[in-house]
């Protein structure tokens, strides 16, 4: 299996944005645009190099609850 550069797929860039637009539903923060590709995509059709300003999102750290969540009365 081969994998994919994730400078193309931009699934797991903190600049990836999904917007409203049906017609354009993927965006990106730093070169602010929309498009009906995914931005790594168009970056590479448009200037013939992969995307420079790729940056791994940070994962969502989720804060544990506590097992004694007080009296129910």
């Amino acid at each position: 299996m081969k994998k994919t550069d994730p400078r193309l797929t931009c699934h797991k860039c903190q600049f990836l944005q999904v917007t409203y637009d049906a017609r354009r539903p993927w965006g990106c923060r730093k070169f602010g645009f929309k498009s009906p590709n995914l931005p790594g995509q168009v970056v590479m059709a448009s200037t013939g190099t992969k995307c420079a300003n790729y940056a791994k999102r940070e994962p969502v750290q989720h804060i544990q609850e506590p097992n004694d969540k007080g009296i129910i009365a």
